[in-house]
């Protein structure tokens, strides 16, 4: 129940709530003594939950006015002092219950947020990589949407770490993957599959744009890595996925996997670019890939 709320959309949050406020409103003000206290409380969690921030403290005044009013219509005699110090302990009641559930909100996006990154670089790990990238290409299929696969390796990462220790090793996976999210949208995927290997996957416009899309990131990566202070160059393999291609997650993902290693193959400092629904000729190259890709 509380990932759904989490994850109920805005303004579906909004109107389950008034819908629900007004319900707890009316059978408020109709019965005043059965006391709607605690539902009141529980539309405020759930509020906070779904909502947060100023959204719930906006929702605890409303609560705090409604709750009031009935006091105002049954006893005619309060006076107005008597009034505020009831509507001013209802706001610090049902405030210190925003508070509180904003507060276990925060903490629940904190923990969400790092179990799916990558603790080193902030990229996503390569668990939440497969799984999301296994749903994206699922639903572009049904859309007819062509996407791009890309997996980069480091060239000579090794070096970095004997020569320089592994304090500049972890820093230019740190610079590495902040390059990464740099020069892709928000929407896309980055991931850390492990060591010094990423995955991007990106929606593209069509096969031939996401050639060029591929070569741009190349040619970004590449001279953003040389301006560091430990310059490196990077191997890429990109794979075009078109709509009627496979949708296998294992079978792309080793697709593009052997598409990096021809690249490195073939020199490094290189990007090799093929498509999901041609063969790949791995025999040119004489490389075999033994990384078991895992899905989730």
């Amino acid at each position: 129940m509380a990932e759904s709320l989490y994850f109920l959309p805005r303004r579906l949050a909004w109107f389950a709530i008034v819908v629900i406020i007004s319900g707890i409103a009316w059978a408020d003000f109709s019965f005043p003594y059965v006391g709607m206290g605690p539902f009141y409380l529980l539309l405020i969690c759930g509020a906070a939950w779904s909502l947060g921030g100023t959204a719930s403290f906006i929702i605890a005044i409303v609560v705090a006015v409604l709750t009031t009013m009935p006091a105002v219509l049954q006893e005619a005699e309060l006076t107005s002092g008597i009034l505020a110090v009831k509507l001013c302990m209802r706001l610090v009641c049902f405030g210190t219950v925003a508070i509180v559930i904003n507060s276990f909100r925060r903490s629940f996006q904190r923990e969400r947020y790092r179990a799916r990154r990558d603790t080193m670089t902030g990229a996503l790990n390569h668990q939440v990589f497969y799984c999301r990238a296994g749903k994206r290409i699922e639903a572009a299929g049904r859309s007819n949407a062509p996407l791009l696969l890309v997996i980069l390796d480091l060239d000579d990462f090794k070096a970095i770490n004997s020569t320089h220790g592994h304090g500049a090793g972890d820093a230019v996976l740190r610079t590495f993957a902040d390059s990464l999210s740099a020069i892709v949208r928000r929407e896309d995927l980055v991931g850390r599959l492990g060591g010094d290997e990423f995955g991007l996957l990106l929606d593209v416009p069509s096969v031939a744009e996401g050639q060029g899309f591929a070569r741009s990131i190349h040619l970004r990566l590449s001279s953003l890595l040389a301006q560091g202070q430990y310059p490196l160059t990077c191997s890429m393999g990109a794979l075009l996925i078109p709509p009627a291609a496979s949708r296998n997650l294992a079978e792309l993902m080793h697709a593009a996997d052997l598409a990096m290693y021809q690249a490195k193959h073939a020199g490094k400092n290189s990007v090799r670019i093929v498509r999901a629904d041609k063969p790949i000729d791995n025999s040119a190259s004489g490389i075999r890939v033994s990384r078991r890709h895992r899905t989730v």
